[in-house]
């Protein structure tokens, strides 16, 4: 198999999980932040209620966001792809396998490298 075969298959790979993820951030938003849901807190009876209004709107931003970063680190992904730089381990430079890319496509480290990364990690 040639690089270039590699590369192909890898960006077929990454750009269906940025096609899923865009998916799944439209229902978050369409689906739990539409009209129902804005319906059903349109006119708030008390503090309590408004306290529950906010918590809930504040966590839906907070989900986009996570969702709108983790896009943005698939672009990247895929202009890494496209200079030659994706699936390199940012560690120790060597290839990181593409299974552990089809895995997990936005990897920054083989999996050597990310079991010491995570062996230093401090516990809580």
């Amino acid at each position: 198999m040639t690089k270039k075969q590699k590369q192909e298959r890898l960006k077929k790979i990454l750009l269906e999980k940025k096609t899923k993820m865009w998916i799944e951030l439209r229902e978050e938003i369409f689906n739990k932040l539409g009209k129902e849901y804005h319906e059903q807190f349109d006119n708030p009876q008390d503090l309590e209620e408004q306290s529950l209004v906010d918590v809930i709107e504040d966590t839906g931003l907070a989900v986009a966001d996570i969702r709108r970063e983790e896009l943005t680190k698939m672009d990247e992904a895929i202009r890494r792809l496209e200079n030659g730089t994706y699936g390199v381990c940012e560690d120790c430079g060597s290839e990181i396998d593409e299974e552990r890319l089809k895995a997990v496509p936005l990897a920054p480290f083989c999996v050597k490298c990310q079991a010491k990364y995570e062996s230093k990690k401090p516990t809580m």
